[in-house]
């Protein structure tokens, strides 16, 4: 009699794929690493404006997380262009959404 547990690989995934097709299965495992995104209090929008205009004015380099398709994303440059109009900040020549920036800190 063995004892030892023996590994089933991707046998034990094989339901999963008799109920759902290949393309299915791979949309609801990244879905599974997407979650929502992050909700920023008034004041916490008030300082991400006030630093992002502070950081236009002295042209350090900055890291902007930025929410973009149910994930977080670094983004590091130089703030080239503020555009008040269309709320939009140009980082390196890249147009953000201001709606879509997170955080915000200085290199």
């Amino acid at each position: 009699m063995n004892n030892k547990s023996e590994d089933r690989g991707m046998l034990k995934w094989a339901p999963f794929h008799s109920v759902m097709s290949e393309e299915e299965v791979l949309d609801v495992f990244k879905m599974r690493e997407k979650y929502p995104k992050p909700e920023l209090s008034e004041d916490q929008i008030n300082e991400l404006e006030y630093l992002i205009v502070e950081a236009y004015n002295s042209q350090n380099t900055v890291v902007l997380t930025v929410y973009y398709n149910g994930k977080l994303i670094d983004k590091t440059g130089i703030i080239t262009k503020l555009d008040a109009i269309n709320k939009t900040v140009y980082l390196d020549k890249k147009m953000i959404p201001f709606s879509d920036i997170i955080k915000f800190r200085y290199i």
